[in-house]
């Protein structure tokens, strides 16, 4: 396309992880070959893709519960994200994926695990008006009741009923209950700080910091649970009260979770 002159849609190169849960992404990050065949596997990519598989694998030697994606925008968070989403979706039929086999060796294991999904994007998530209620799935305005019945449906849900109605996080026990049963779980936050930004008024932003805390807690203590945050933020478009969540929310995943940057310099050709 540059070389024949023909113009970008820069919008094609944007991913949003929700979209791609729903099914509505576009088929280069719809569809996991695809989007394998197109992703360049840096080093810190296969590093945590490799970390991730073993952790879900039951494996906690050289490993973390809970990753902090921090880089700048446009650093590949949200790609990294998708990477970890389709690779847990797709399970064993993974492996065939290109590139999927030097997660492996790294990994030391031999398949990729099936696990649970549950994704949180923030700019997609509105607590007012809530999503579901009308599509025979229960009515979610909170992060934690969208969550937990992504885990595990009506049930698990119900679980977080009542916080759902008061608008209180659950804590850790609760959080405990709707985790899956000896199932491997991967949760994937996205775009924390327009949440935060847009829900300080109703206190679910304080609340919210609550629940990432009870949440990643409660990770560490299973051997085949990831939560992956990505807090990404502008510091030229943040007001005060922003500056402030975002060094909040990213001093406590840098204290019970693993910071990880995307992609360095020097690889900055091959990505292209």
């Amino acid at each position: 396309d540059l070389r024949d002159g023909r113009p970008l849609d820069a919008s094609e190169f944007a991913v949003h992880l929700d979209h791609v849960r729903d099914g509505k992404a576009p088929q280069v990050y719809q569809n996991p070959e695809k989007f394998f065949e197109r992703t360049f596997l840096t080093k810190n990519l296969t590093d945590l893709s490799a970390e991730v598989i073993r952790r879900l694998s039951g494996i906690k030697v050289e490993t973390s519960a809970t990753f902090n994606m921090t880089t700048q925008f446009g650093g590949g968070k949200t790609h990294a994200l998708t990477l970890l989403y389709h690779l847990a979706n797709g399970g064993s039929e993974a492996n065939d994926w290109k590139g999927v086999s030097s997660i492996l060796h790294k990994a030391s294991v031999d398949k990729i695990p099936k696990a649970r999904t549950a994704v949180f994007v923030g700019t997609e998530f509105d607590s007012i008006t809530g999503r579901g209620g009308s599509d025979g799935t229960p009515l979610r305005k909170t992060p934690w009741g969208e969550i937990a019945f992504q885990l595990g449906g009506d049930a698990a849900f119900k679980i977080v009923e009542e916080h759902e109605r008061q608008l209180i996080s659950p804590s850790s026990e609760i959080i405990r209950k709707f985790l899956p049963e000896n199932e491997p779980a991967l949760i994937l936050v996205d775009e924390l700080m327009n949440y935060i930004s847009r829900n300080r008024k109703s206190g679910l932003a304080t609340q919210l910091y609550n629940f990432i805390q009870n949440l990643s807690e409660e990770v560490r203590a299973h051997d085949n649970v990831v939560l992956a945050v990505s807090i990404p933020a502008s510091e030229l478009e943040m007001t005060v009260e922003d500056q402030s969540e975002y060094n909040r929310f990213k001093k406590l995943l840098d204290r019970v979770g693993k910071a990880v940057i995307m992609s360095a310099e020097e690889e900055t050709a091959e990505i292209i």
